[in-house]
Formats: C-alpha cells, structure tokens, sequence
C-alpha cells in the first residue's frame, strides 16, 4: 500500500509538472510564431503601402548610405541591387494590371528565385483569394492599387529554423527538467509518506499483537467450555460461547494473514506443484456442505497443470471463493468452478446464483470489513477480510482478480495467474 501511495504522488506530481510544461511550451511556441507573423505582416504592409520601389529606395538609402544614384538614373543599371546584408530581409513583390498580367517584379532581394517559382507563388496567392497568408516559406499580402495589385512576398526560412532551434532547445530543458523533477519528487515521495509508512507500520504490528495475545484467552474459554460439556452436559449457552469461540478464532487467524502479507514482507516459499490437482481437492471439500445446503456444485477442473507458487496459499484462495459463493448463494442455488489454461494463463473463475454485487461497489469488495448491505451481511458469519485476503493471495503471485455478474442474477469472480 505504501509503494502505490509513493508511486501515485510520484505520478500526481509529475502529471501536474508535464502539463503546466507542455502549456508553456505551447504557450511560448504559439506566441513566437505570432509576434514572427505579426512583424512579418508590418514589413509586407510597409513595402505595399510604399508602392515597392520607394521602400527599396529609403530603405537602401537609409540603411546602406553609399551615395548611388537615384532609382531610374542611367548611370546604375541595378539601382535596387542592395548589399548582401539587405538581403537578410528576403522579400520580393510583384505588380500586376487589373487583369491580372505581370506588369513590374523584384526578385534580388532573394538569390536563387526564378521567375517562373515567382509566378506560381503569385498564382497560387491568386487562387486562394485572401489579402494575406502562406506558401511554402513565404508569407505574402495582397493589396488594390490603382494600376491593379501588388504582391508582397516574405521569405520565412530564417524565422522557421529559429523556431525549430527554439523547439529543439524547449526539448531539451524539458527533458533535463523533468530528470530533475523525478528526483525531487521521489524525494518528496518518501518525506510524504513517511507518517503514514510509520502509522501503517504500527497498525499492523498492533493487529499482529492483539491477535497473538487473543489466542491465549480464547484457548482457555475453549478449553473450559469442553470441561463444563464433560460435566453438565450439553446446552444452548455453552452452544453460543463455542461458536462465537469459533468465530473469533477464525477473525485473529484472517487478521494475522493479513499483517503477514501487507507491504510485501511475507517470507513465500514458491516451488512448482500439480495446481490442478489442489483445486480439485479443495473444491470437493464444499461437496457435502452444499449437500446439506441444498445447493448444486459444478467443478471443471483441467487435469495436470503444473505451476510454481505457494500451495497452501492457492488452497486458501480457492476455498474462500466457494465459501464466498456458498454462502451468498440461495437454497437451490448453483455454485460452478471451474479451472482451465489458456496459452501461458491459468484461469480460475468461481462462479454462483443469486444477489450480486452492484457494478459501483465491486471495486470496494476487496478492502477489509468491506460488506455490501444487499449480499455481504453479518447473517453469513463473515467478517469481511476474506476477499482482502483472497486478492492479497493473488497480488503475492503477481495474478489478477475480477468481478462480473448480474446485480440481481450471479455474480462470477475470475482469478488469472
């Protein structure tokens, strides 16, 4: 129980940290790629609203003062052929008429664009009929003019290979984080749980104690009781006295079972044994009872399989299914076990007529003193630790344990080990 409490709160915390992770992460992507498109979207209206030559212009002349001639001057064949540190801002743009025909484009700024790449961009902006958008790399918009339309076109490789080195350093704090975290939170684990290790500890060994200290007086009301038979003869008060005796005996007995087995620390000796065989003669112990309880009793049991575990601990776990279903079963009921393998999986399932357990509590049926109010009364003579021993039988074999059934009809416990 404590090792699942740890791992739970490992679980919690790390759940906890990897999302609020993930929603930075997110958060800080999604906004780099907004404020990168926004900016990009300011350069494009910049250059359209500046008709595209006059923004190369000032910006030639205010970023790159080399006293070049004036744009359409004679003496410069490439007045807009602007030094490669101008070209860090990668945009193109073309004009076309109210028909649509290229009337004017300016590929420099990008080394390596054709004009053929330049007019499948443009027609591919055409196409998708929006002001602004993307293509590829480029991010483009769209803006009437008088002689028709200009295209502005911006190349966003640089941008996108700074968001993936973002990404990829995101990644990698991320993971380095989270390494760190796991450690702290295991440490944090262990500090949380250290009460609750202490008080379950002390639980335990004071129901280990009482339970061998109940012995005793038990022993010697039992004892006692046979003496008074002997000498005044049988009646219904020593009848009680004997059978509540019994009842307890068998309560101290489930309550040392269990402290033996919490936390893992039960010395199980594992051999390989004929399981079948265990069983079947566990099984035909309840025949007479049933017998007399006018019930019916099934067994199929699949002869000759072989397993390694604990013997005395499969008997146990055998014998309190059938008690179970013996004694939550009605008169006439039908109690069916049966016993098979299926590939590498051994099944057991016990199965019986009458009031099942509500789909709701089927998971609460297996903690201790756990009684349902429709099936698990103390009528049955029960005290509810049977199932909790039961699972903890199945745990200890690194099995598992269900429940099905009709909450008014049967109900059928399915072990696979």
């Amino acid at each position: 129980m404590i090792k699942r409490l740890k791992y739970k709160f490992i679980a919690i915390i790390m759940g906890v940290l990897s999302i609020v992770f993930i929603a930075i992460f997110i958060a800080l992507n999604v906004f780099m790629q907004v404020k990168s498109s926004e900016q990009t979207g300011k350069l494009l209206e910049l250059i359209a609203e500046e008709d595209g030559v006059e923004f190369l212009h000032e910006f030639r002349a205010e970023n790159f003062k080399d006293n070049r001639p004036p744009p359409n001057s004679q003496d410069d064949k490439n007045p807009y052929d602007l030094p490669p540190a101008a070209r860090a801002a990668r945009f193109f743009y073309v004009k076309t008429d109210k028909s649509g025909n290229i009337i004017d484009s300016h590929l420099d700024m990008i080394d390596g664009l054709l004009s053929e790449d330049s007019i499948t961009y443009v027609k591919s902006a055409l196409e998708k009929n929006k002001s602004e958008s993307t293509i590829d790399n480029f991010q483009y918009l769209i803006e009437d003019k008088d002689y028709g339309k200009i295209i502005v076109f911006a190349e966003k490789s640089i941008e996108s290979q700074l968001l993936n080195q973002l990404i990829d350093i995101s990644l990698y704090v991320a993971a380095f984080s989270s390494v760190i975290l796991l450690v702290v939170s295991i440490f944090l684990s262990n500090w949380a749980v250290e009460p609750v290790k202490i008080a379950f500890d002390k639980q335990r060994q004071f129901v280990s104690d009482a339970s061998h200290e109940l012995k005793t007086p038990l022993t010697i009301i039992s004892t006692n009781v046979d003496v008074l038979e002997n000498e005044i003869g049988q009646n219904k008060r020593l009848k009680d006295i004997r059978g509540q005796t019994y009842r307890m005996n068998i309560l101290i007995k489930d309550l040392l079972s269990l402290a033996k087995t919490d936390e893992g620390k039960t010395d199980v000796e594992f051999k390989e044994f004929n399981i079948s065989k265990s069983i079947l003669n566990t099984a035909l112990e309840f025949e007479s009872r049933a017998y007399e309880e006018e019930k019916q009793l099934e067994i199929d049991v699949e002869p000759n399989i072989f397993y390694n575990g604990n013997e005395n601990q499969i008997k146990q776990l055998a014998s309190i299914l059938i008690d179970n279903a013996i004694k939550h079963s009605k008169s006439n009921g039908e109690i069916k076990v049966s016993f098979k393998k299926v590939g590498s999986k051994i099944h057991l399932s016990v199965y019986n007529t009458g009031i099942g357990i509500p789909e709701s509590e089927r998971a609460k049926v297996f903690e201790r003193f756990y009684r349902s109010d429709n099936s698990r009364s103390r009528d049955t003579g029960g005290y509810g630790l049977g199932l909790s021993i039961a699972k903890s039988i199945v745990d200890t074999h690194k099995g598992k344990i269900s429940i099905s059934g009709s909450e008014e009809n049967w109900i059928e416990f399915n072990v696979t080990l």
